[in-house]
């Protein structure tokens, strides 16, 4: 594992991390579609509390106990789709549902022959209350079987597992021939009213009414308000002509101004009657909440669908009857939109009407077709535990992104310090070639300043011996050993100074030049006060060497008797002047001879500019402008 490098690791911080992983860049592309296709489905209603939770198997002492439920449709039918439903018991999460499972479905009682619909024994199944929707692509069963290969532990124990279902749907032909079918589960627990076999095809389940929610006040039929429950009131429906029938179904009304009261107005006790003959009659009815009341009616031809209540429901004090809606269905299609409506009596307000029981409304919203409702919020749980997956996906691939980004932090960092030792070796070789220059230089102002003095002191020297005549050679020695010394000083001080003196420096050794080789010659030097500016060693060299030859033309040459010295900078300006009262000099016809040459030469290699301005008998003016670093 690399080491966390915070300050490398800011380097890349406005980096996409799909750069140092592309599989990023597929994983949120992904990602935001799944979120645009779900935006286009239901949202998971929240889940409503049933006194009848579902099936239960019986317990086994390990998860990889098979257990298994299965249903009889009665006859042969061409599958639509097969729809289970999680379980849900207090907590609104699912209850046992298992973590592996497969769904078949056959002609055969006993499954030797079977098609399987489902396999979900790869991967564990995430816990959601959501559907699981498995089309059926037209296959032709009577037995629909769940078997559980992968149990959920029992919650609080350890060694107990079970199974649960809440409901099992088979649509055929846009209807449940599921409800109310007979269920076969050789290991099973029945603690009624909660668990019980019969439970899992009754059409309830915790996810309530299939509605599409609006704004719209319409709740339904209310009937007249009665003091007493043993009361009978009934509402019936004419549709236009005798139709077949295959389903009645009663929707619970939930008015929005009893927002805590599900299944308000359902009947304890009541019939459902079909042209006089009698679907349904109960002796006591639990209170569905949010879930329809279906009735199975194959073979069914009738025109009049009466619902009669024999007990009502206590409202506050008093009793009432109350639906939402009453629904027939041929095909899969309620034929009971355009029936007339007839009832015992009736309570109309703004948001209960006739009409209300047959607007294809709930009291929350327009109702949409179960199947395709169900489906629909399978989709959802698949997209769910696709982003889910995909979560997973991507914190492993942006871990992957971050040790890559920590790499190439380190290799960067790496590569900067490799550089900066490259570029430290580099100059300390330019330095020690800058040097090796300099040191040539030296030795070059060693032969031609201090060896021509001593040639000519030498020279000088044997002249006297020879001639005899001592007195003016003595004189000559002792001016250019003067001037040797001189130069050995100045070439001295460039040495001792360093790499980068400071200009200050520089005016003090043009003032102790200035004192051995002026003599006699009354000179002002002026200055800057900053102490601070430096420059390089070769602009003090070639400044220097210029101010020397300067004062070596005036006194030998200029005869002054007064010299100024000026000597300035500012912002990495350089700037020098030095002006006498000599004799000055026509500087079109002067030779190189008087050292003229050698000024202007280092002016250039300073890259500045040499200004010498004089005239016969007015005096001299040098004046030099460079820029220093």
């Amino acid at each position: 594992m690399v080491p966390p490098l915070k300050p490398a690791l800011l380097i890349f911080a406005s980096i996409s991390w799909t750069w140092l992983n592309p599989q990023l860049s597929s994983l949120d592309h992904r990602q935001h579609e799944l979120h645009a296709q779900l935006a286009k489905l239901p949202a998971l209603p929240a889940p409503q509390p049933q006194e009848h939770a579902g099936f239960h198997s019986g317990l086994a002492p390990q998860a990889d106990s098979v257990r298994w439920v299965q249903i009889d449709l009665g006859s042969e039918y061409p599958l639509d789709t097969v729809i289970v439903i999680p379980a849900m018991l207090g907590v609104a999460e699912a209850y046992g549902f298992p973590k592996r499972f497969r769904i078949d479905a056959s002609n055969d009682p006993l499954f030797a022959e079977s098609d399987t619909l489902l396999d979900q024994n790869v991967l564990d199944a995430l816990p959601s209350l959501a559907p699981w929707c498995v089309a059926a692509k037209n296959i032709k069963a009577r037995h629909i079987r769940f078997t559980a290969t992968k149990l959920a532990a029992q919650p609080h124990q350890t060694k107990r597992f079970i199974f649960c279902l809440g409901e099992l749907l088979v649509f055929s032909h846009g209807r449940n021939v599921a409800l109310h079918a007979q269920v076969l589960a050789p290991n099973s627990v029945e603690t009624l009213p909660t668990w019980s076999p019969r439970h899992l095809v009754d059409g309830a389940y915790a996810l309530g009414l299939p509605v599409h929610p609006d704004e719209i006040n319409s709740n339904g039929w209310h009937s007249g308000i009665s003091s007493t429950a043993e009361t009978t009131k009934w509402v019936q429906a004419d549709l236009v002509a005798p139709r077949d029938i295959q389903e009645i179904r009663l929707i619970p009304a939930h008015p929005r101004d009893y927002p805590e009261r599900f299944g308000f107005g359902f009947p304890r006790r009541f019939k459902v009657e079909a042209d006089g003959k009698t679907i349904f009659d109960s002796s006591e009815f639990s209170n569905p909440g949010d879930t329809p009341v279906a009735f199975p009616t194959p073979g069914l031809h009738a025109q009049t669908i009466r619902c009669t209540a024999k007990q009502l429901w206590e409202r506050s004090g008093d009793f009432v009857y109350a639906l939402a809606e009453l629904q027939a269905f041929d095909a899969g299609k309620n034929i009971a939109l355009d029936a007339v409506i007839t009832s015992s009596d009736d309570t109309i307000t703004p948001s209960w009407s006739r009409a209300g029981l047959i607007d294809g409304r709930s009291s929350s919203g327009v109702l949409l077709d179960e199947a395709s409702w169900l489906a629909d919020l399978s989709q959802r749980r698949q997209f769910t535990d696709e982003l889910a997956a995909l979560e997973t996906l991507r914190i492993t691939a942006l871990s992957i992104a971050k040790r890559r980004a920590a790499w190439l932090a380190s290799a960067v960092f790496c590569l900067g310090i490799v550089i900066a030792w490259l570029a430290v070796q580099r100059s300390r070789r330019s330095r020690r070639r800058e040097m090796e220059s300099l040191r040539h230089r030296i030795s070059r102002d060693l032969h031609d300043e201090i060896g021509s003095h001593l040639g000519s002191i030498r020279l000088m020297s044997e002249l006297a011996l020879r001639d005899g005549s001592a007195s003016d050679s003595l004189e000559e020695i002792h001016r250019l050993a003067g001037e040797a010394a001189e130069s050995m000083r100045g070439i001295i001080w460039l040495v001792r100074e360093g790499d980068s003196p400071l200009l200050a420096s520089l005016v003090e050794a043009m003032r102790q030049s200035a004192d051995a080789l002026m003599k006699g010659i009354n000179w002002h030097l002026e200055a800057t006060h900053d102490n601070s500016a430096t420059a390089s060693l070769e602009f003090h060299r070639q400044v220097f060497l210029l101010f020397r030859e300067a004062a070596h033309n005036i006194t030998r040459h200029a005869h002054a008797a007064q010299v100024r010295i000026e000597a300035q900078w500012k912002a990495k300006h350089f700037h020098l002047l030095i002006e006498d009262d000599g004799c000055g000099f026509d500087a079109a016809v002067v030779t190189a001879g008087n050292g003229l040459a050698n000024l202007q030469h280092r002016a250039t290699v300073l890259g500045g500019t040499l200004q010498i301005t004089s005239r016969p008998g007015s005096g001299t003016c040098i004046t030099l402008e460079a820029d220093f670093s």
